[in-house]
C-alpha cells in the first residue's frame, strides 16, 4: 500500500472530529505555505534593499548628503532616514525652497542642542517602530500555527482512540481487525499535526531571524545617524573659523595697546 492509499484509508476510518481535524489543518498548511512564501520573499526584499541603502550611505559619508538620494531607493531604511531628515529640516526651520542647498553643502547651519537631538532620535526610533511593525505584520498567525497544530492533532489521536475503545465496550468484541480501523484513523491526525508544524516551524524561525537581523541594522544606522551628524555639527565651517580666528584677536589688540603706552 503506497503513501497515497494509506493516508486515504486512515482518512475514511477517522469518525467525523477526526475528519474536521485533518480538513482544518490541511487548510492550517496552505494558509501556512503562503504566508511563509509571501512573508519569506518580502524579508529578502527587504534585506536587499537595506543593503542597497547601507552600501549609499557609506559612500555618501552623510547624513544631510543622503536626502539628496533618497528617491533613489525604496526599503524601511528610506523611511527612517526620511524621518530623520524632515525632523532635522523642522529643528533647524529650514524652508522647503532652501532643502536643495542644504542637501548640496552638507553641513548644518547652527549647532543642535542636545533636546533637539533626542528630538530627531524620537522621530527616528517612531518610523523605525512602524516599520518593525510592517515586518512582523501575520508572523503571529505563523506562530500560532506552529504551536497549535501539533496540540490539534493530537487532540483527534486521543479522541478516536477513546471513541475506538467506546465502540468496543458497547460491542464486547475485543479483536484487532475491530481495533486497528479506528486507531489508525486517530494516529492520521498526529500525523498531520506533524506535517503541519514543522515546515512553519522551519520557515517561522527563518523569518523571525531574518526581522530581527534586519531590526539590528536598522537600529545601528539610527545610532550612525545622529553620531554623524555630531561629526557635522562639530566640523561645520563657521565653526572651524571661529577657533582659528579667534587666537590672532589677541596679539593685535595688546601691540595696539603697548604702541599707545610708548606715546
Amino acid at each position: 500500500m503506497g503513501l497515497f492509499e494509506t493516508l486515504k484509508y486512515a482518512f475514511f476510518q477517522s469518525d467525523q472530529v477526526g475528519k474536521g481535524i485533518v480538513i482544518l489543518l490541511f487548510f492550517m498548511s496552505l494558509y501556512a505555505w503562503g504566508l511563509m512564501l509571501d512573508k519569506g520573499f518580502g524579508v529578502l526584499a527587504v534585506r536587499k534593499s537595506c543593503k542597497k541603502f547601507l552600501r549609499l550611505y557609506e559612500r555618501v559619508k552623510s547624513p544631510v548628503g543622503m536626502g539628496q538620494h533618497l528617491d533613489d531607493i525604496h526599503g524601511p531604511m528610506k523611511e527612517i532616514a526620511s524621518a530623520g531628515i524632515q525632523e532635522l529640516f523642522a529643528v533647524c526651520s529650514i524652508h522647503p525652497d532652501r532643502q536643495s542647498a542644504f542637501f548640496r553643502h552638507c553641513h548644518l547651519p547652527r549647532e543642535l542642542s542636545s533636546a533637539e537631538m533626542d528630538k530627531i532620535r524620537s522621530t527616528m526610533n517612531r518610523a523605525l517602530n512602524i516599520q518593525t511593525l510592517i515586518l512582523e505584520d501575520r508572523l503571529v498567525f505563523l506562530s500560532t500555527i506552529v504551536s497549535l497544530s501539533p496540540f490539534l492533532g493530537l487532540f483527534g489521536t486521543v479522541w478516536g482512540v477513546m471513541a475506538t475503545f467506546i465502540g468496543i465496550a458497547q460491542t464486547g468484541t475485543p479483536e484487532l481487525s475491530a481495533i486497528a480501523p479506528g486507531i489508525s484513523g486517530a494516529l492520521l491526525t498526529t500525523v498531520a499535526g506533524l506535517v503541519v508544524a514543522i515546515p512553519s516551524l522551519i520557515g517561522n524561525n527563518a523569518i523571525v531571524s531574518s526581522v530581527q537581523a534586519t531590526m539590528v541594522e536598522m537600529e545601528t544606522f539610527v545610532d550612525d545617524f545622529l553620531a554623524s551628524i555630531r561629526l557635522e555639527d562639530a566640523d561645520k565651517p563657521s565653526a572651524r573659523v571661529n577657533v582659528m580666528t579667534a587666537p590672532e584677536a589677541a596679539p593685535m589688540t595688546m601691540s595696539g595697546s603697548s604702541g599707545d603706552q610708548l606715546q
